[in-house]
């Protein structure tokens, strides 16, 4: 079992500050990339959580999300408005509405997909194949390894979801 030192866990170099540096970085790099598209960064991954079926209603969305009802329900209008997706009441439960993308969702979404690997590849140009697997293969671990201990297994986060 690997164990950190105090000073392995403090300064620069620290686990938790290298992970919140990343994910604020490729925010921001995605979020820039998707700027003068007809489709925000936001909208894109609200579409790729439907569409991978993360998601699949209004307070998952929110949840995956990380952000409130209100902004789940403006997302949610706007896309429906662009005819991206769909909302779908339940003939069993009408509290419950599902969330389904549109044909035209589903393509914008695929259309927009090259974007995202494209960053990524830029991001992963310093590594070869072997250190780009071992580090998926490590995020998908340490990512198990976070759920198991903090009991939220299959809490997925946009934001860490994120391309």
């Amino acid at each position: 079992m690997a164990m950190l030192s105090v000073e392995e866990c403090v300064g620069e170099r620290s686990p938790g500050r290298l992970l919140r540096r990343i994910n604020k970085l490729l925010l921001i790099r995605m979020k820039a990339r998707f700027a003068d598209a007809e489709l925000s960064f936001v909208e894109f991954m609200a579409l790729k959580l439907l569409r991978d079926e993360v998601s699949a209603s209004a307070g998952e969305l929110a949840r995956d999300m990380h952000i409130n009802t209100g902004a789940t329900t403006r997302l949610i209008d706007g896309l429906e408005q662009k005819g991206l997706l769909e909302r779908d009441r339940s003939s069993a439960d009408r509290r419950v509405v599902r969330l389904t993308l549109t044909k035209s969702g589903e393509a914008k979404y695929i259309e927009k997909v090259p974007i995202m690997v494209a960053q990524w590849n830029e991001v992963l140009a310093g590594f070869d194949q072997s250190e780009a697997d071992t580090l998926m293969y490590l995020l998908s671990k340490m990512l198990d390894s976070m759920e198991r201990v903090t009991g939220f297994e299959n809490d997925h986060g946009a934001e860490l979801n994120a391309a």
